[in-house]
């Protein structure tokens, strides 16, 4: 299954409710949608949650939650406790809705090592965990890729979290992964290796990514995010190593035009498809003109 989705309420939404935003992302064809307690917002809704979850399902709308941006799990015991409480906040939220996933950021490492961050999450991360078992909420929660060095979440960092605490899943954010790889996922086979590394250290079969463009300062540190026909990563790549390997993604659009290059995406995996289709169909009319050549010369003979 391939969906994809807007990071918020879609911007040609003329209601700014919740309720709006599933009805018109259903509207355009789209699947999914991570709401944002980023600023907030939605609390006032929060009685209505299991209602909307109810629309959501009915729509085959995949929801997710992303937890406020600023989260500092590193830090001292307050920022800690607080960003705890953030993210059992967004568990209980999404459990009313039916999220599938929480998404969370770690923070700033605070000067220490990885290694030392790694030691001091995985215990905290299994009392998350927990906490979400004990409530019976229905999502994940997931660890998304940073793209600063000064915060933590490289591949190799997330992997490690979720393979230390099972229940706990990689948000891959291809453009953060870019900025913080030195601008590396330029063909296809660098983002076949990120799926390869999932698959291979966590045995992952299901994918939940964020996609867009990105810019860079004059010293080549990932700035903000940007529309993906401004970005230099290209998604016909990416399009194409989920299709040929029959990938289950769900692609949420961080863009500034967030729903509207969620079906910039799902119109190039539709083009991809129909070329693959193609080339496929083409191969196999050549492979029955060869027999069928090989048939005669052989009645010939």
């Amino acid at each position: 299954m391939i969906r994809f989705g807007p990071a918020g309420i879609p911007l040609s939404c003329k209601g700014r409710t919740i309720r709006d935003g599933i009805e018109d992302i259903h509207a355009l064809g789209l699947h999914c949608m991570e709401i944002q307690l980023v600023r907030g917002k939605y609390v006032d809704e929060l009685e209505d949650f299991e209602e909307l979850g109810e629309i959501a399902q009915s729509l085959d709308i995949h929801m997710a939650i992303h937890a406020p941006y600023y989260m500092d799990f590193l830090g001292n015991g307050y920022m800690r406790n607080k960003s705890k409480k953030f993210l059992e906040f967004a568990g209980e939220v999404g459990n009313k809705i039916g999220a599938g996933n929480v998404v969370t950021h770690i923070g700033p490492y605070h000067g220490i090592s990885s290694e030392e961050a790694i030691k001091t999450l995985i215990p905290i991360f299994k009392d998350m965990r927990n906490h979400y078992y004990a409530n019976n909420y229905s999502p994940r929660i997931g660890i998304e890729l940073s793209g600063k060095p000064d915060l933590f979440g490289s591949v190799r960092e997330v992997a490690e979290i979720c393979r230390k605490v099972k229940g706990i899943q990689p948000i891959i954010n291809w453009p953060h992964l870019h900025a913080r790889g030195n601008r590396w996922l330029n063909d296809r086979e660098s983002f076949k290796r990120v799926f390869d590394f999932f698959e291979n250290s966590l045995g992952l079969k299901k994918f939940y990514t964020h996609f867009s463009g990105v810019e860079f300062d004059t010293e080549g540190n990932e700035r903000h995010y940007s529309p993906i026909k401004k970005g230099e990563i290209k998604f016909e790549y990416l399009a194409e190593v989920i299709l040929e390997n029959n990938y289950n993604v769900i692609t949420i659009s961080d863009s500034p035009l967030m729903e509207h290059d969620a079906m910039y995406m799902k119109l190039i995996m539709e083009r991809v498809e129909a070329r693959r289709q193609e080339r496929i169909a083409r191969r196999q009319a050549a492979e029955k003109i060869k027999e069928s050549r090989k048939a005669a010369a052989e009645a010939e003979s």
